[in-house]
């Protein structure tokens, strides 16, 4: 198994081994992962349930191995936030993952969206902490506001798979920049700069920091989300939101976003166009 993990990150002086650093992140050998990931923060591996042959467990609540189209893929709920994806991101430089999609949540800032609607990322400006950290350099540059892009061909990928089923369920789907924070109720002092200065069109809190770490590791990655929240309809995470809202997103996120990853992971292993 290749050893993805750059040179100032190998950790072997301190006497720490890469299947040490797998067993306390993922609960598992690096074995136990397959060459195609999905990477959720908090959603529930059950949401594949209808569309796979197989879903067991692996390490329960953290890691579980799907079966679509006879390709086994693992599916790795990470928890929330930079820290935590990235860390999760750059220890599968250790295991045989190739290829990641990243699903989570994101806050709307477009009023034309609405509480589950799909949404790709184009390219993610880095507003957490965790990215500057992806540096040989001690004291790195600040990476605060810089952009970094997925995969182009697994995002190409997934844009037509998602761009196909989306219309077939008559549901929007959207594509933009998104800028990844490290807070919440910090965020909405700074929404018009992001909105009219940085063309942001979605807020969220991870795909800078799987986008980085997977360019370092050499993992093909992208994100497809979920709008949890318009923030210009006053649809937020705190208040305004209504029981359809919310029951529109759980049935998108089941009918739709589930079986677009799916495909989208069996063409790209399969080398399909």
């Amino acid at each position: 198994m290749k050893n993805r993990i750059p040179a100032f990150f190998q950790l072997e002086r301190f006497n720490i081994q890469p299947a040490d650093i797998i067993r306390l992140a993922l609960g598992c050998e690096p074995t136990d992962i397959q060459a195609s990931v999905i990477l959720m923060p908090n959603w529930r591996a059950e949401i594949f349930g209808v569309h796979v042959d197989q879903l067991d467990a692996i390490t329960p609540g953290r890691l579980y191995q799907v079966k679509y189209k006879d390709q086994p893929i693992s599916v790795i709920r990470c928890g929330i936030g930079a820290p935590l994806a990235g860390d999760t991101v750059l220890a599968l430089g250790y295991t045989p993952c190739q290829q990641l999609i990243f699903a989570g949540s994101v806050g709307g800032l477009d009023p034309a969206m609405q509480v589950g609607d799909l949404f790709l990322a184009n390219r993610s400006l880095s507003g957490d902490g965790y990215s500057r950290y992806l540096n040989a350099q001690v004291i790195p540059p600040d990476v605060y506001l810089q952009p970094v892009e997925p995969d182009a061909q697994l995002t190409s990928l997934v844009a037509s798979v998602a761009a196909d089923l989306s219309r077939q369920k008559e549901t929007p789907f959207h594509r933009g920049t998104v800028i990844s924070i490290d807070t919440i109720l910090g965020q909405f002092l700074r929404l018009p700069h992001y909105v009219q200065e940085l063309g942001c069109a979605g807020i969220e809190m991870e795909t800078a920091a799987v986008f980085r770490a997977a360019q370092l590791v050499e993992i093909q990655a992208c994100a497809l989300l979920q709008v949890s929240d318009v923030i210009p309809l006053n649809k937020t995470l705190f208040t305004g939101r209504t029981a359809e809202d919310m029951a529109r997103r759980r049935a998108i996120r089941a009918d739709l976003l589930a079986p677009i990853i799916l495909e989208s992971i069996d063409q790209n292993q399969r080398g399909d166009t």
